[in-house]
């Protein structure tokens, strides 16, 4: 979690949501975490053009089509992001 940084914070009809982003390492540039402050299993780790999505509560992805090294990235990064 040191990786990452809040970037931005923002409420909307989904709820309130809090962002961070990964400036350590280049494998993460285009990665960002969301964080849903009220239902924390909607938390995910999507790509920064919101194409791709890794919910790492359930282990699940927003679509069966995603590059391997996509799907790959966005397992590591929420992996960074909860290595204490």
């Amino acid at each position: 979690m040191s990786d990452w940084t809040i970037s931005n914070s923002k409420e909307n009809n989904t709820g309130n949501w809090v962002y961070y982003v990964c400036t350590v390492f280049v494998q993460f540039a285009n990665i960002h975490f969301s964080r849903h402050v009220d239902v924390p299993g909607q938390d995910h780790m999507a790509t920064n053009d919101n194409q791709y999505y890794y919910y790492g509560v359930t282990g699940t992805f927003n679509t069966p089509n995603m590059p391997a090294s996509v799907r790959q990235a966005l397992v590591d990064a929420w992996n960074n992001y909860f290595t204490v």
